[in-house]
């Protein structure tokens, strides 16, 4: 009785994964549990994962292990740690959603930080965008068109500073072309 209880939690590191199926499953390496014994590797470990987030755990991951009744073949992962990738540096009350690349998310006091590492960032599948702001302010260009042509917002400005109508007439008439195509 006193073996199944000391066994209930473990901790071991992923070694393999699959994310196919409904559940999450995890091959875990735990160390050996004595001299002259092998590792202990288990096999098809479901991972137990929060709703509305998922992931997969970097291999060499650390696994927190729950084992019902003590029993190794039916443990559950009921968390994992990747100290290579973990946000350092936090302030109480900050929440980062991160990946092992330097993406992150970061909820803070002052304000939210979306950091992509050198990544695109692509809104997919959106019927409409709503930004509510006050500025919006940009350090690079800005470019593209729906028809998939490529147009910086910094041409189109200087185009528009220094373009000239030709044919301009007076009153209701229409005026002709500029001389600058934008």
């Amino acid at each position: 009785m006193l073996d199944r209880l000391k066994d209930l939690v473990g901790i071991g590191r992923v070694t393999l994964t699959d994310d196919s199926g409904d559940v999450q499953q995890l091959q875990i390496t735990e160390g050996a549990a004595g001299q002259g014994f092998a590792d202990r590797v288990t096999d098809k470990v479901r991972r137990v994962a929060e709703f509305g987030f998922a992931s997969v755990p970097p291999l060499g991951s650390e696994a927190l292990l729950l084992r019902r009744m003590g029993q190794r073949a039916l443990s559950l992962v009921i968390g994992t740690s990747h100290r290579p990738s973990r946000p350092k540096g936090l302030k109480p009350g900050d929440t980062v959603l991160y990946d092992m690349r330097g993406a992150k998310v970061q909820l803070t006091a002052d304000g939210l930080l979306i950091d992509c590492a050198g990544l695109p960032a692509v809104v997919r599948n959106a019927t409409k965008l709503r930004v509510e702001v006050e500025v919006i302010e940009c350090t690079g260009d800005v470019v593209g068109r729906a028809d998939g042509t490529r147009v910086s917002l910094n041409d189109l400005h200087d185009a528009y500073a220094k373009h000239k109508h030709l044919g301009v007439q007076t009153g209701a008439g229409v005026s002709g072309l500029t001389d600058t195509p934008v």
